[in-house]
């Protein structure tokens, strides 16, 4: 299970790390390239893909919703990937389903109970964008605080929502002597 896990969180850290520094260095296909075989990678490895697929899925979806909500209350600006002003970049929305890759490895404890899928929204988000902004990647507009108070709120409930579409998905989070990955 700690393999699993390993891989999980590796993968997630190279498709982030991919993301936002292609998107700070005027080279957001690469990062969304480098994304999308990490998600396909999980995908594969996984070994219940109908899940896996499902929860992409839902959190792509969320993710579009709340960077909608966010792009149109002016909260940032991306350095690079905007294809349609007003609409996330196709690398953000990459990493929603990465973050998706997680539910049920790597984050599985956090998305086993409400509070922590919360606390992990609320605060985990806005240390992201922060981190993000500092690579430069995305630029907070009105100011830092209203913004991340915004990213704090929109990623509170959006991880609750992630949540319950785990619990719904495979009735439970998978126990630590679960097989999730092939071998």
């Amino acid at each position: 299970m700690r393999h699993t896990h390993l891989v999980n969180y590796a993968l997630y850290q190279a498709g982030w790390f991919a993301c936002v520094l292609g998107a700070a260095w005027n080279y957001p296909l690469t990062g969304l390239a480098i994304a999308t075989v990490a998600v396909a990678i999980h995908v594969a490895l996984a070994t219940q893909r109908t899940i896996e697929l499902r929860l992409l899925a839902i959190a792509t979806v969320v993710g579009l919703g709340v960077e909608l909500v966010q792009l149109g209350a002016g909260t940032y600006r991306f350095a690079s990937g905007t294809v349609i002003d007003r609409i996330p970049p196709p690398w953000l929305l990459a990493l929603w389903a990465q973050l998706a890759t997680t539910f049920r490895y790597s984050l599985h404890y956090v998305f086993a109970r409400w509070l922590p899928s919360l606390l992990f929204g609320a605060i985990g988000a806005p240390l992201a964008f922060l981190a993000g902004e500092r690579l430069g990647a995305v630029t907070f507009l009105p100011s830092v605080t209203i913004a991340l108070l915004r990213l704090s709120l929109c990623w509170g409930v959006a991880a609750l929502v992630f949540h319950f579409a785990v619990r719904s998905s495979s009735g439970s989070v998978p126990s630590a002597g679960a097989q999730l990955y092939r071998a």
